[in-house]
């Protein structure tokens, strides 16, 4: 687990192990499976989740869970389900809460969200290439799989500022 920004942290499944419980934090988990994730916070014992309110991202206190899969192909990254992320993360932290931002293994969905929230806030105003070079260097395990990276690239003009509601 690694600090990026004041209280927001990123990191993965054992991070999000250590943290559970402790007073004062939240939890984005950026996964359909393991601890905290998308399955185990709805309760579903398919392959998909069920259909309903809670599709996309499930609330339980101070812990969302997003039903983000990794793929090669960027298309089944809901734009609407990181924009529930980004606002979840937000409110968090306006909150005074510490956050940890976790998927399974910590190098792809969970940075990858960390990143595009700094970049909705102003943290991030470069070209992607070169934000992508100065996130590695806060969080040295960001190695985001295909999908991911596509989306994030393809998305990245979308969410310059996008909490402060100048594109949003």
């Amino acid at each position: 687990m690694e600090k990026v920004l004041e209280n927001l942290y990123v990191g993965g499944d054992k991070d999000y192990e250590r943290t559970k419980g402790l007073s004062g934090w939240s939890w984005c988990r950026c996964c359909k499976d393991g601890p905290g994730g998308h399955k185990e916070t709805v309760g579903y014992n398919t392959r998909s989740a069920p259909k309903g309110p809670e599709y996309l991202a499930a609330v339980r206190g101070h812990r969302m869970a997003l039903n983000y899969i990794d793929n090669d192909d960027p298309n089944y990254i809901p734009e609407e389900m990181i924009k529930k992320g980004l606002r979840f993360i937000d409110a968090q932290l306006a909150s005074g809460r510490k956050i940890l931002v976790a998927c399974n293994a910590g190098h792809s969905r969970g940075p990858t969200m960390a990143m595009l929230y700094m970049r909705s806030i102003g943290e991030l105003p470069y070209n992607f290439v070169q934000a992508q070079r100065i996130f590695h260097g806060l969080y040295s395990h960001y190695d985001p799989d295909i999908g991911v990276h596509t989306f994030a690239r393809q998305h990245w003009g979308m969410f310059e500022n996008w909490i402060r509601g100048i594109n949003g």
